[in-house]
C-alpha cells in the first residue's frame, strides 16, 4: 500500500483521534494506531517513536492480535469483553411440586415441562436422564423422588448403561420376593407410630420410603396400605398421638407427685 498518495489534515488527525480516546480511552487508541501504523509497513522503532510507546509494548499488541483477535487489544485480566461474543448463560433447571405435577422449569421463556406424580416411571427417567446430562444436580432429583444421593447415583448409572429395565426390574423383582413376615410387620407397625407421633404422613409411599430408609425394606405402597388396613392402623392415626401425649402427661405429673422417700 503506498501511502504517499493519501492526504493527512493534522486537525481532523486530532479531533478524531480526541473523540476516539473519549469512546475508547487513551491506552485503546494508541493500541489500534500501533497495530494500524505496523500493518502500513512502519517499523516498530518508529511507531515507538511517533506513538511514545515501549517498543516491547508494540510487539504485546502485535503478539495478542495474532493470538486472539480483537479481544487482543484488551487487558487480559478484564473479565468482560467488548469484543468477544457473550457466553449463553447455563441453563439450570428447577424443580416445583403440587398435589397432581412434578414441573422442570427451564427458565427459557415458558419452556416447561409437566410429569403427572401418578407417573413415578416417566418421573424418574426424565430427572435421571437430566441428571446424567449434568442439567440438574443429583441431591435435586434425591429430594424430588425421596431417595438418597448414592441411590440416585446408582439409578442413573443403570439408566445410562441398561436402559429404563435398569431402574425398574430390580427394584420391582425386590418386592415380589419381601412376604409381610411377623418381623416386617413389626417394623411396618414401628415405622407407622413414630410418623403418626410426629404428625407425619403415613401414606404407602413415606412408609414405604422410610422404611427402605431404616430398614433396607423395597415393599410396595399398595401392599403397605393393605396392611394398615387390616391390622386398623389406618383408623387410629389421629387419635394415637393425642393419647400417647395425654399418657406422658400423666406420667410426668405422677413424678411431680412422689413424696421423696427419706434415708
Amino acid at each position: 500500500m503506498n501511502c504517499e498518495s493519501l492526504s493527512f489534515s493534522q486537525k481532523l488527525s486530532e479531533q478524531r483521534i480526541g473523540q476516539a480516546k473519549t469512546l475508547l480511552g487513551k491506552k485503546m487508541v494508541r493500541k489500534i494506531l500501533a497495530y494500524a501504523l505496523f500493518l502500513l509497513g512502519v517499523n516498530r522503532s518508529s511507531i515507538s517513536t511517533f506513538l511514545n510507546m515501549a517498543p516491547g509494548s508494540i510487539r504485546s499488541v502485535v503478539l495478542a492480535i495474532k493470538l486472539r483477535g480483537l479481544a487482543g487489544l484488551e487487558d487480559q485480566r478484564s473479565k468482560t469483553s467488548s469484543f468477544k461474543p457473550h457466553r449463553p448463560e447455563q441453563i439450570v433447571p428447577t424443580l416445583e411440586a403440587d398435589d397432581s405435577w412434578l414441573k422442570v422449569d427451564f427458565n427459557v421463556g415458558n419452556l416447561l415441562l409437566r410429569i403427572p406424580k401418578s407417573n413415578p416411571i416417566q418421573k424418574r427417567v426424565v430427572l435421571l436422564s437430566l441428571a446424567n446430562n449434568g442439567l440438574i444436580e443429583r441431591s435435586t432429583v434425591a429430594g424430588a423422588l425421596g431417595l438418597s444421593i448414592d441411590r440416585v447415583g446408582k439409578l442413573a448409572r443403570n439408566l445410562e448403561q441398561e436402559d429404563v429395565k435398569g431402574i425398574l426390574d430390580q427394584r420391582q423383582g425386590q418386592r415380589q420376593d419381601y412376604r409381610f413376615t411377623p418381623q416386617i410387620k413389626a417394623e411396618l407397625i414401628q415405622q407407622f407410630v413414630i410418623e403418626a407421633v410426629a404428625l407425619h404422613p403415613t401414606g404407602g409411599e413415606q412408609l414405604a420410603k422410610k422404611l427402605e430408609e431404616r430398614c433396607q425394606l423395597s415393599l410396595s405402597p399398595r401392599s403397605i396400605l393393605s396392611h394398615l388396613s387390616r391390622l386398623g392402623l389406618s383408623s387410629i392415626k389421629d387419635s394415637l398421638p393425642e393419647h400417647l401425649a395425654e399418657v406422658k402427661k400423666n406420667s410426668s405429673n405422677s413424678s411431680e407427685k412422689e413424696p421423696t422417700k427419706k434415708h
